[in-house]
């Protein structure tokens, strides 16, 4: 198992349930692991990061072989990552949609960071 930081955890969390939603909804493989830098910005539990954190969290799930980022910022979603999170969620987008949920009830309540 890889270790993460909470931040990264909270972001590869965020970033695979994307990616469950885009293939969900017919996008290919190849296009649904894309992502433009400023992704965060519709996810309202993360929107409010400071776009610095955000991508020092990014270059944290690189160093963990989980994204490809690029010079401009977009990243794409690798096959490692996905198999980690296949692993942790078994039944995939509801699952990690209740995670997230619970997650960010509990840093809304204040009960984590």
């Amino acid at each position: 198992m890889t270790d993460l930081t909470k931040d990264a955890d909270k972001v590869i969390c965020c970033i695979y349930k994307e990616y469950l939603e885009k293939r969900k909804s017919g996008i290919s493989k190849p296009d649904a692991k894309e992502f433009d830098a400023n992704f965060y910005e519709s996810i309202k539990p993360i929107s409010k990061w400071n776009s610095d954190d955000i991508f020092d969290t990014l270059h944290e799930l690189k160093n963990a072989g989980f994204l490809k980022v690029y010079i401009t910022s977009d990243f794409s979603l690798n096959d490692e990552a996905i198999v980690y999170m296949e692993s942790r969620f078994k039944n995939g987008l509801s699952e990690v949609t209740k995670y997230l949920a619970d997650l960010f009830a509990d840093i809304a309540a204040g009960l984590i960071l």
